[in-house]
């Protein structure tokens, strides 16, 4: 990770928290057989399980776990997915107010990136996975800041960081300062969190109840006590094989 990436991650760290303000949005009733909708696109449960179950896949073949994964960790997985939607909203908001446009090319370009950190990361030279998978599997191995990626979540993680990348950027050329400088993180950040509480407050978000509750107190994503979130058996043999699939 060269010096620019590692002050750009700093930042989305610690602006990252502002995110959580999304979660009082827009609350209702939720449709069955949902667990999120946000800006109006709506995420199933039997996604989220496919998402779990596919990290579970990934992390036991490459013997990152012994055996079974907690409830805990189920939840916090399930979670990890229905907060990168979240993510992405509020970011995209921030971007769409600031007149900021990021194009096909800009998440081609980060997701190049993403992939030649992660594979050039990997504990395992001769992992022969997809691209997606190289990088969630990578986040797996992070012992820091993980952020718990299903490959199939890596295009929106994608998205986010060109996101980030371009608002930062932006906010930079405007207060005149290096967004590669380690001391320019206070003045972006005291830029771009009122964005970020602004457009949390505005973003359309509706988060089944079993997957968490938002707590104004804290302004985090409370996690709910989920014992249920357990991909069975044949989703992660499906998830296993697509995995191979892939690989071939």
């Amino acid at each position: 990770m060269n010096h620019a990436r590692s002050v750009r991650l700093a930042a989305v760290i610690v602006l990252g928290g502002a995110v959580a303000l999304a979660t009082s949005a827009c609350g209702g009733p939720m449709q069955a057989g949902a667990a999120a909708v946000v800006q109006g696109q709506r995420t199933t449960d039997a996604t989220v399980q496919d998402q779990v179950a596919s990290i579970v896949s990934l992390v036991q073949k490459n013997g990152l776990t012994q055996g079974d994964i907690t409830d805990a960790q189920r939840s916090a997985l399930a979670k990890a997915q229905i907060n990168l939607l979240v993510q992405q909203a509020v970011w995209q908001k921030v971007a769409d107010d600031q007149g900021i446009t990021v194009t096909a090319a800009d998440d081609a370009k980060e997701h190049t990136s993403l992939v030649e950190q992660a594979r050039a990361s990997l504990a395992s030279a001769r992992f022969t996975g997809s691209d997606n998978e190289a990088v969630a599997l990578a986040d797996a191995e992070s012992q820091q800041n993980s952020s718990g990626l299903a490959p199939s979540s890596v295009p929106v993680y994608t998205h986010i960081q060109a996101l980030v990348t371009a608002v930062i950027d932006a906010e930079a050329a405007k207060l005149h300062v290096d967004p590669n400088d380690q001391n320019s993180l206070t003045a972006l950040q005291g830029a771009i969190t009122p964005m970020l509480s602004k457009a949390a407050t505005e973003i359309n978000v509706k988060i089944s109840p079993r997957y968490g509750s938002f707590d104004p107190a804290t302004r985090q994503i409370v996690a709910a006590q989920t014992t249920w979130i357990r991909p069975t058996a044949a989703q992660i043999a499906a998830a296993a094989a697509a995995q191979q699939q892939q690989a071939q």
